[in-house]
């Protein structure tokens, strides 16, 4: 499928990972810095418990991006699940999955990109795939913990501010975060300020906040 969006046009396919790409998907992994990384073993365990939910973006036979999802139970009164990363993926292993009744959301667990593919779109691409799979699996909410990745900047030019206060800022009806924007695009959007979380996932550049961005369907 054709995907465009930023430096350049990207042609990939965005397809289910299996046991033979792992080295490829390692690849990905190891271009990110080395305190950022997840081991070999936490990927064999996403593939092994939700294969459903473990997308690849390849382009000339080379895989360019991962994103792998879960499915998980998501009540907007009771937010306490989704506190930190580790605890929403079992410190990215994956929780092993009950009876499917129990789940209402499909948790995007992670992104990965290759430098040379990031901002042509691959991305965005992944994260659609989560979400026609939630709506194919007929749950009704896709979620993900997002990082702030302009609130320390914004913070350092123009004085500390409430996260509150920057999450929901907006430029031209836009959020200013970088993440924030890219995302409200494909619809996973920020509630409310209960679903900023401290110390979310440790990130320097968001002062350790995260964002539980939703989308609804149906």
């Amino acid at each position: 499928m054709p995907l465009s969006g930023g430096r350049e046009m990207a042609r990939v396919i965005i397809r289910n990972a299996t046991e033979d790409d792992l080295d490829g998907v390692m690849a990905v992994e190891d271009e990110w810095p080395e305190d950022q990384r997840a081991p070999r073993e936490k990927f064999v365990s996403r593939l092994k418990i939700f294969p459903r939910g473990f997308f690849l973006a390849v382009a000339d036979g080379r895989i360019v991006g991962v994103s792998t999802s879960t499915v998980t139970r998501y009540d907007p009164d009771d937010l306490g699940p989704f506190r930190t990363w580790e605890r929403c993926t079992n410190d990215g292993f994956l929780y092993p999955l009950g009876d499917m009744a129990d789940y209402n959301a499909l948790y995007i667990v992670s992104n990965g990109i290759r430098k040379s593919h990031r901002g042509t779109g691959v991305r965005e691409a992944l994260i659609r795939a989560h979400v026609d799979l939630t709506r194919r699996m007929g749950l009704a909410y896709t979620v993900t913990g997002a990082m702030l990745p302009g609130f320390d900047a914004h913070c350092r030019e123009r004085g500390d501010t409430p996260v509150e206060a920057y999450a929901f800022l907006t430029r031209d009806g836009v959020p200013v975060d970088p993440t924030l924007r890219k995302l409200a695009s494909l619809g996973l959007v920020l509630p409310d300020a209960r679903h900023l979380i401290p110390g979310y996932y440790h990130s320097p550049e968001s002062r350790d906040y995260g964002a539980l961005l939703v989308l609804r369907h149906g």
